[in-house]
Order: C-alpha cells, then structure tokens, then sequence
C-alpha cells in the first residue's frame, strides 16, 4: 500500500505545487503590469514637473519684466508729472505776462487816444491859424492895392 500511496501524494504534491507556481506566476504578471503601469504614471508625472517647472520659470521671468516695466511706468509718470508742474508754472507766468502786456496795451492805446484827441485840437487851431492867415493876407493885398 505504501507503493501506491506514494505515487498518489507525489501526485497530488505536484499539482499543489503546480497551482501555487501558476498562482505565483499570475500575481508576478499582475505585479509586472502595476509596475508598468506605475513607472508610467511616474514618467507622466515627470513630465508634468518638468512642465510646470518652466511654467514656473516663464511666470517668475513674466513678473521679472513686469516689475521693471512697472518701474519704468512710475518712473515716467513721476517725470510726466513734474514736467506738468513745470508746464504749470510756466504757463502762469505767461498768463501773469499776457496780463500784464494786455494792461500795457490799453495803457497805449489811451496815449494813442490822448495824442489824436491832442492832434485834432491842433489840427483844428492849424486850420483856425491859417484861416486868420490868409484873412490877414487877404488884407495886406487889399491894403497893398489900395
């Protein structure tokens, strides 16, 4: 009996060990796919670091050239304004000319008025002097042919 058995539980072992080598094998496989699969992934995530990595560097250079832009805008602004200040005053200075230069004028344009007003009035003994002139005249030539 023991000639037979043996065969038997010989058997018997090398179709457990058969189904634990093929189960084995089949958690090996499913390892090997999820391992695949992983380095997949990582490699994906890889890639989205290194993305995001120059993303990152563009932003930081983005904010870089904005700063210095922002700079340059205040910067002007500051001398647009102090310009405007200067601008500001020169144009009350001017307005502060023309006044004065408006005042002037009207100044002068009653001395212009005086003196036509004086021009007339000499005018006007010239012609009364010269009437009496040559009545004068009129009288010497009456008085001479007489």
């Amino acid at each position: 009996m023991k000639s037979r058995v043996l065969p038997i539980l010989n058997t018997i072992g090398c179709l457990i060990l058969s189904v634990l080598i093929v189960i084995q094998w089949q958690r090996e496989r499913a390892a090997g796919a999820s391992l695949a699969k992983l380095k997949t992934e990582l490699a994906a995530a890889h890639d989205l670091a290194a993305d995001e990595a120059k993303r990152a560097t563009n932003l930081e250079r983005d904010i870089v050239v904005l700063k210095e832009s922002i700079e340059a805008t205040q910067k002007a602004a500051e001398a647009s304004a102090r310009l405007m200040e200067e601008k500001t005053t020169q144009s009350a200075g001017l307005e502060t000319e023309i006044s004065a230069a408006r005042e002037q004028v009207k100044t002068w344009e009653a001395a212009i008025a005086a003196r036509d007003e004086k021009l007339l009035a000499l005018d006007a003994e010239l012609t009364a002097t010269r009437k009496r002139l040559d009545e004068a005249i009129a009288k010497l030539k009456e008085a001479s042919a007489r």
